[in-house]
């Protein structure tokens, strides 16, 4: 029964490690500069990681690895795949990602005004103005993203009526609802609602990730 036991929590032990080196060589970040973040000593954290000898990674120790590399502990111990937060995406990224959904007409792009508070340059005409700049709400322009539910029609006022009838077979056949982007919206807004509450510390971090990443395996599109 001992050896059994003892045998299990190598195997556990073998996971945490090859987990927090994976997530070393991820990161390039070497042993002294974890041991420094985490504020434990080198020597006791490459104790920790040694595969030889009887020494574990203690309980404090696992918290800390684990709020630094932002993951769950339970990814530590080989329970979890779910990520808390990834190397932020560069601008180019996020960019190229934004093209694909607009060229395959994912998103729709309207125009937009946002009332913003600015800091503008002082135009008042003395020589010596109280200050150089003042704060003001201002609507600034900008290109928005949405997700219509619906396909849009096309102009119908210079059709005839063999052209007009092709439009309502396609309709009759399809509808005008666009089932991927409402899809979509419905996710986003089950995604607020329980971002909100785990903001305000209504519902546990694991739970709110857990949903999500449960939700995101039931999409169909």
């Amino acid at each position: 029964m001992e050896k059994t036991e003892k045998k299990a929590k190598e195997g556990i032990q073998l996971t945490i490690i090859e987990k927090i080196e994976a997530l070393m060589e991820e990161n390039s970040i070497n042993q002294a500069a974890l041991a420094r973040n985490i504020d434990i000593g080198q020597a006791q954290l490459s104790k920790c990681l040694s595969r030889k000898g009887n020494n574990y990674v203690s309980i404090d120790t696992l918290i800390r690895i684990s709020d630094f590399f932002r993951v769950p502990v339970d990814h530590l111990l080989g329970r979890s795949t779910i990520r808390l937060k990834d190397k932020p995406r560069s601008n180019s990224e996020i960019c190229r990602d934004l093209i694909d959904l607009i060229e395959s007409d994912t998103v729709n792009i309207i125009n937009g005004l946002v009332v913003e508070d600015t800091c503008q340059p002082n135009k008042e005409k003395t020589e010596n103005p109280t200050d150089p700049y003042r704060y003001e709400k201002k609507k600034n322009p900008y290109k928005m993203f949405y997700f219509s539910n619906f396909h849009p029609l096309p102009d119908m006022k210079g059709m005839n009526k063999a052209e007009k009838k092709k439009v309502e077979s396609g309709l009759n056949a399809n509808g005008l609802y666009h089932p991927k982007r409402i899809e979509i919206n419905a996710f986003i807004e089950y995604y607020l609602k329980l971002r909100d509450l785990y903001k305000k510390k209504d519902l546990p971090r694991a739970f709110f990730e857990q949903a999500i990443e449960d939700r995101l395996n039931q999409m169909r599109y």
